[in-house]
């Protein structure tokens, strides 16, 4: 016995691979077998289990291949990295590098009660109006507590996206828009893949084209396909017919397709006038409007953008007993100052940052939020040789890196250009 085990431990130390991967190959089990919604305890699951990949995702393998996998032959064969990389996309990810380096499960113990606990919390259902709102407020820091935990996001994201409560006020209601291309694309395919109604479809595949498109991710345009096949309803709120628009606008901007572009933005200005005369349930926030200005800030077409905050202020009603998430006015304040940055207009953009704190932007898009703030306060600096530029320069360059919008470091590479044209 003990000639066995220091024949096993020179292995280890010649092979530390061996324990990389076989802890891997225990991580990708348990990921399958939350997909496939129960434990393979018999070799015979192993069949059932080969049919359900081919339904999900159109690719045959073996049951003999998953087997193997779960420990019911042992023959030395080792498994495909062919068949790792479809068995990673059955469970939500993109490739099994993708699963190994971004969303498998942190070394880190997660806390078995810390589990139970989210479980029992997404368990209580809610009656009335004011039990909704206390809910709410549970809700948000529930998921203020996922999205710092990444280990125990990673141990409960299989639970949220099948439960119908976490669904709702989980997912819908505190999407996290900051880390949308950097690791919570994972999670919100899990959603989509138990959630199938039109709207949920609608809202989820538009937040994975911005992260996407955020991230120059190609995949992009696979997505917006995705988008356009779903039809809109009048029942559809207007936060995902906005996001719908935006993803139009922003794809045929980023493909220099003129024609389309313009064709969606008329679009978009006709439903902004009009969204609100049948959604009147929606006049608390400008909802539409407000992912509209946001996006065409980001294409920098600010005579449109002027337009959908024009209709923000119109349209927008106080309501006494409507509770609105703290942060979201103070997003819709930076929106107007990008614009009147835009417009030529550093004064009154001024006026507006003065008055607005970064900290007080909504918890679920501040970082996103916060890049465009520092790419306008940068443009608001003379001298590019200052202390200041450069260290401004700096936080959002580490912004961008961390969480990986992309998009918004070639604005500021096109930011440094013009300054050097102009000296």
């Amino acid at each position: 016995m003990i000639l066995i085990q220091r024949f096993k431990s020179i292995l280890l130390q010649k092979i530390p691979f061996y324990s990389i991967l076989k802890k891997d190959y225990q991580h990708i089990k348990e990921a399958i077998e939350n997909t496939f919604g129960k434990k393979i305890l018999y070799s015979k699951d192993c069949i059932e289990l080969s049919e359900s990949i081919f339904q999900k995702i159109h690719v045959r393998i073996s049951f003999q291949t998953l087997r193997r996998l779960f420990g019911y032959i042992i023959d030395g064969v080792k498994i495909s990295n062919t068949s790792l990389h479809y068995l990673s996309i059955y469970c939500g990810y993109e490739n099994f590098e993708n699963f190994i380096n971004d969303y498998q499960k942190s070394d880190e113990l997660v806390d078995a009660k810390d589990i139970k606990y989210i479980k029992l919390f997404y368990a209580i259902s809610t009656s009335n109006t004011q039990q909704d709102e206390n809910y709410h407020n549970a809700s948000k820091n529930i998921a203020l507590l996922l999205f710092k935990n990444k280990a125990l996001l990673n141990a409960t994201s299989t639970f949220l996206s099948k439960n119908s409560t976490s669904q709702i006020y989980f997912f819908e209601r505190f999407p996290f828009i900051d880390m949308l291309s950097s690791g919570y694309a994972l999670h919100l395919k899990k959603y989509l893949n138990e959630k199938k109604n039109t709207e949920a479809q609608l809202f989820g595949n538009c937040l994975l084209y911005l992260g996407y498109a955020l991230s120059n991710n190609p995949l992009r345009s696979k997505i917006i396909t995705i988008i356009n096949s779903i039809e809109l309803d009048q029942t559809t709120h207007p936060f995902p017919i906005g996001r719908k628009y935006a993803c139009n606008i922003l794809e045929n901007y980023l493909n220099n397709n003129t024609t389309e572009l313009e064709r969606w933005i008329a679009l978009s200005m006709i439903e902004a006038i009009n969204i609100n005369k049948r959604k009147k349930e929606h006049n608390n926030f400008p909802y539409f409007q407000f992912v509209l200005a946001d996006v065409f800030n980001l294409i920098e077409r600010p005579k449109e953008a002027k337009q959908m905050i024009e209709i923000c202020e119109l349209d927008y009603k106080r309501v006494p007993d409507f509770t609105l998430d703290n942060g979201y006015l103070e997003a819709l304040d930076l929106v107007k100052a990008i614009n009147l940055l835009q417009l030529n207009k550093p004064a009154d953009s001024k006026r507006i940052l003065n008055r607005l704190k970064s900290t007080d932007i909504v918890f679920i898009m501040h970082d996103y939020f916060l890049i465009q703030r520092l790419l306008v306060e940068i443009k608001l600096i003379k001298s590019k040789q200052s202390i200041k530029y450069k260290n401004m320069y700096q936080e959002i360059t580490s912004l961008i890196d961390k969480r990986n919008f992309l998009f918004f470091k070639k604005k500021l590479e096109t930011y440094k250009k013009i300054r050097k044209e102009n000296k």
